[in-house]
C-alpha cells in the first residue's frame, strides 16, 4: 500500500470550533432526526394506514420489514461506495432516495406499491449512516469528535418526539384514511429542503488524501482556515492510499482489524436489540402486566424519548471528559440493572424515564467509539457491514422477546438484560485491550 506524506490531517484537528462545523454538523447529523421519525412515525399511523388500504396484519408487519430490508441492503452498498466515490456523492443520492421513497408512500394505493416505496426509503437511510458517520467522524476536529457524534445520536429522540407530536396532530385533525398520508408527505418535503441544505457541504478531505487527491483537499481546507483566520499548524503524518476492491476492504476489516470488528459487533447488536426490543415488548407485555390502557402508550414512549434525549447530551460530554471506555462500561452496566426495575417497580412512568436517561443514552457512546476506530479508506464499508448486523439483530429482537413473554413475563424482562449483557462485556473487554480515542486523531487511533 502506497503512503502520502501530508500536514492535512493535523491541521483539520487543529482547527477551533467555527461557524462551519456548526452548519456541517445539523446538515448531516440531521439524519438521525430523519431515521427516527421514520421509524416512529410508521408506528403511529400503521393502524389506520392499514385500515385505509384494505391490509391484514401479516401485510401490515411487511411494511415495517420492507424498511428494514431496505436499510440492511443500503447500509452495505452504499456503504462501500462511499469509500469509493465519496461522501458528498452519496449522501446527496441517499438522501435523494429516502425524500423520494418516503414521499411516494403518501400515494400509495396497494400492499405492493407501499411495499416497494417503504423498501426504497430505507434504502436511503441505510445509505446515509455510513457516509454521514464517515464523514463527520473524518471532518469535526479530535478533542470534539466524542461530544458532537454523541450529540447527534441523542437527536434520534428528538426524532421520536416529532414523528409522536406529528402523528398525534394529524389524526386528531384530518380523516384516518388521510392522514397518514399528509405524515408521509410531510417526511419527504422536509428531507427535500435538507437536499438543498448540503450543497454547501464540501467533500471529506481525508477521504481525498486516501485516494490520492492530496491538492483537493489541501484547497478546502485552506479555504477554511482563510475564512475563521486559522494559523496552520507544521507537522506531518503519513496516510495510507488504497485502491484494492470491495473485498479486499473487507479482508482487512476481518484479518487486520479483527477484534475492533468485533468489539464494534458487539456495540451494534446491543444498541439494536435492546432499543427495537424495548419499544416492542412496552406496548405489547410491560403495560399488559400494569394494566396500562393503550392511551398511555404514547405518553410512555414520549417519556423515554425525553429521558433519552437528556441522557445523550451528558454521555456525549462525558466521552470527551472521562473517556470512551470508562463512560461505555458504566452506561452498560447501569442499563443492564435499571432493565430488572420492570420485574418489580410499582411505577412504571419513572421506571421508564430512568432506564431510558441511561438506555437510550449508551448509542451516543458506543456509536463513536466503533465508527472512528478505522482508517478513512474503509471506515464507511466497516460501518456499512456493523449497520446490517445491528439491524438484522433488531428485526429478530421483537419476536424473541415476545415469545418469551408468552411463556412468562420476567423472561421477557431477563431477555433484555441479557442483550445488554453482551455490551457490557464488549465494553468492559474493550476497556482492557482497546484504545482510548478521546481526544486522538483518526490517524492516532486506527
Amino acid at each position: 500500500m502506497k503512503y502520502i506524506k501530508t500536514d492535512i490531517t493535523c491541521r483539520l484537528d487543529n482547527l477551533p470550533w467555527t461557524p462551519f462545523h456548526t452548519k456541517f454538523v445539523i446538515a448531516l447529523g440531521i439524519t438521525w432526526i430523519l431515521d427516527a421519525f421514520e421509524v416512529v412515525i410508521v408506528s403511529v399511523v400503521l393502524k389506520s394506514m392499514s385500515k385505509s388500504l384494505n391490509l391484514s396484519t401479516f401485510e401490515s408487519s411487511w411494511l415495517v420489514s420492507s424498511f428494514l430490508i431496505g436499510a440492511l441492503v443500503g447500509a452495505f452498498i452504499f456503504g462501500y461506495l462511499a469509500d469509493k466515490y465519496g461522501r458528498k456523492k452519496i449522501f446527496f443520492i441517499t438522501l435523494l432516495l429516502y425524500s423520494l421513497g418516503t414521499f411516494l408512500t403518501g400515494f400509495t394505493n396497494s400492499f405492493y406499491e407501499v411495499l416497494f416505496f417503504r423498501f426504497i426509503t430505507g434504502l436511503g437511510l441505510g445509505g446515509e449512516f455510513s457516509a454521514i458517520h464517515s464523514a463527520i467522524d473524518e471532518f469535526v476536529p479530535s478533542k470534539y469528535r466524542g461530544r458532537v457524534d454523541g450529540f447527534i445520536t441523542a437527536s434520534w429522540n428528538f426524532g421520536s418526539i416529532l414523528a409522536s407530536l406529528t402523528g398525534m396532530y394529524l389524526l386528531s385533525n384530518l380523516p384516518e384514511d388521510r392522514a397518514w398520508r399528509y405524515a408521509f408527505l410531510f417526511g419527504g418535503v422536509l428531507a427535500l429542503i435538507i437536499v438543498v441544505v448540503r450543497f454547501f457541504i464540501p467533500e471529506s478531505p481525508r477521504w481525498l488524501i486516501s485516494k490520492g487527491y492530496t491538492e483537493k483537499a489541501h484547497q478546502i481546507l485552506e479555504s477554511i482556515e482563510k475564512k475563521y483566520k486559522v494559523k496552520p499548524i507544521e507537522k506531518e503524518c503519513n496516510i495510507p492510499v488504497f485502491e484494492g476492491s470491495l473485498y479486499d476492504s473487507i479482508k482487512i476489516i476481518f484479518k487486520k482489524y479483527k477484534g475492533r470488528f468485533l468489539f464494534g459487533t458487539a456495540m451494534s447488536f446491543t444498541i439494536l436489540t435492546t432499543y427495537y426490543g424495548f419499544i416492542t415488548i412496552l406496548p405489547l407485555v410491560i403495560t399488559n402486566e400494569y394494566n396500562l390502557p393503550t392511551s398511555e402508550i404514547p405518553k410512555l414512549l414520549l417519556y423515554a424519548s425525553i429521558g433519552g434525549f437528556i441522557g445523550g447530551l451528558v454521555v456525549s460530554f462525558l466521552s470527551d471528559t472521562i473517556g470512551r471506555r470508562a463512560t461505555g462500561t458504566i452506561i452498560a452496566l447501569i442499563s443492564m440493572l435499571l432493565s430488572t426495575l420492570f420485574l418489580f417497580s410499582q411505577d412504571i412512568y419513572s421506571t421508564v424515564f430512568i432506564y431510558s436517561l441511561f438506555a437510550y443514552s449508551f448509542a451516543s457512546v458506543a456509536y463513536v467509539s466503533a465508527m472512528e476506530i478505522y482508517p478513512s479508506y474503509l471506515r464507511a464499508t466497516a460501518v456499512g457491514i456493523l449497520s446490517v448486523i445491528g439491524r438484522l439483530s433488531g428485526i429478530l429482537a421483537p419476536p424473541l422477546l415476545t415469545f418469551l413473554s408468552q411463556i412468562n413475563y420476567k423472561y421477557s424482562i431477563l431477555g433484555l438484560t441479557s442483550f445488554w449483557l453482551v455490551g457490557f462485556i464488549g465494553f468492559f473487554i474493550w476497556s482492557k485491550f482497546g484504545v482510548e480515542a478521546k481526544g486522538k486523531s483518526i490517524e492516532e487511533i486506527s
